[in-house]
């Protein structure tokens, strides 16, 4: 058995490869550099799962030099034929994640990069390869109550980042592709992939790990180098609005990996399939509000349930682009429906416990420190 893997080299992606070796079988894994840098860089990030590098790794996977973004995923015409021929699942993890990234490089990697996996598995002559699509719980958008069906893919609601916005135009590219070549698709809807495992220099981090990273830096800052006006010496209090219920579906990346490699044994039970990949147990923001604090001490960010929605102050502003996106979602208390992932893993992947104090402080402190970007500083 072939699969196809893109994002090999990714957070979930890795989590993803890691679970496939677990299986007989090849993987031809479709990455953005080649040879001996590829090579390193996949082995890097198969050992910051935890799992370690197979012996046979190099006779059991393939590297492909690809680009999702580009027709025939960058491939010559002949090779895209010769993988859609000899492919019998294609995974699809590879995406742009960054919630606040411009338009253009969403629409690029996230729906036209689904449009060409897809355009893939149609090249494949008699083949039915198993399709799955990695998406998000997050294109529920801007509904901030209730509970979220996992068939359900409404935009009523709008958005609260374009991220949201590129995973729900992808997931209508392949409902559409799935009606027009009656071919089933998995789509997979994970929360926020987290993990408190340390992760090494260099290894894809979560948005967690990628939070905290930047907090440390500026923890070793004074506040008044960086907002006009702060006080030296002193902590500097951040009011942003939101409600002081709003959570957060945070999700062991470990579980999300298993989970989605016991679904993908199960023939497809409709045309498209869609799982809610999260937490049975929601995160609190204030609780990572309270962590975020323990690594910068003099940044004081709280929930202001009295705050008047609306743009924040400029200076403000700069700080929130620490958060990992947090901020946007102030004001969620949605809940998403599991009822057709628990009776599809029937019991086989227990689900997650709740996320402690313990394990999110591990999270945020699971990476090397990051230079802070340059609208960080005054």
């Amino acid at each position: 058995m072939l699969t196809v893997l893109t994002g090999a080299t990714g957070f979930l992606g890795s989590h993803l490869l890691a679970q496939l070796l677990r299986r007989p079988g090849q993987v031809t894994a479709l990455v953005r550099q080649g040879g001996d840098a590829g090579w390193q860089r996949l082995e890097r990030a198969l050992r910051a799962t935890g799992e370690g590098v197979p012996d046979d790794l190099r006779a059991r996977v393939r590297l492909e030099r690809a680009d999702v973004a580009e027709p025939f995923l960058g491939l010559a015409p002949e090779r895209h034929r010769e993988l859609a021929g000899q492919a019998d699942a294609v995974w699809h993890s590879a995406a742009v994640i960054d919630l606040v990234a411009p338009d253009s490089s969403l629409a690029r990697v996230n729906v036209d990069g689904t449009r060409h996996v897809l355009d893939l598995v149609a090249a494949a002559p008699g083949r039915r390869p198993r399709v799955v699509l990695v998406s998000t719980a997050y294109v529920a958008g801007g509904r901030l109550d209730g509970t979220v069906r996992e068939d359900e893919l409404d935009d009523r609601h709008g958005f609260l980042t374009p991220y949201e916005a590129s995973k729900h135009a992808a997931e209508q590219v392949a409902r559409a592709w799935a009606r027009e070549h009656r071919h089933p698709v998995t789509v997979l809807r994970p929360g926020v992939l987290v993990s408190d495992r340390a992760l090494p220099a260099g290894a894809s981090r979560h948005p967690l790990a990628e939070t905290g990273a930047r907090l440390s830096v500026l923890a070793r800052h004074d506040p008044s180098r960086l907002v006009p006006g702060a006080t030296p010496g002193h902590p500097l209090a951040v009011r942003i609005p939101g409600r002081a219920d709003a959570v957060l579906n945070l999700l062991p990346v470990e579980y999300a990996a298993r989970a989605a490699a016991r679904l993908a044994l199960r023939e497809p039970a409709a045309p498209v399939e869609t799982f809610h990949l999260t937490h049975p147990y929601d995160t609190p923001v204030r609780a990572c509000l309270d962590v975020m604090r323990d690594v910068c001490p003099w940044l004081d960010v709280r929930i202001d349930p009295q705050a008047a929605p609306g743009p924040l102050d400029p200076a403000v502003q700069r700080l929130a682009g620490l958060m990992g996106g947090i901020h946007a979602y102030t004001f969620v208390r949605r809940r998403y429906d599991r009822s057709a992932l628990l009776a599809a893993l029937a019991g086989a992947v227990p689900d997650p416990v709740p996320l402690n104090t313990r394990y999110l402080r591990a999270a945020f402190e699971a990476a090397t420190p990051s230079p802070l970007p340059a609208t960080a500083t005054a």
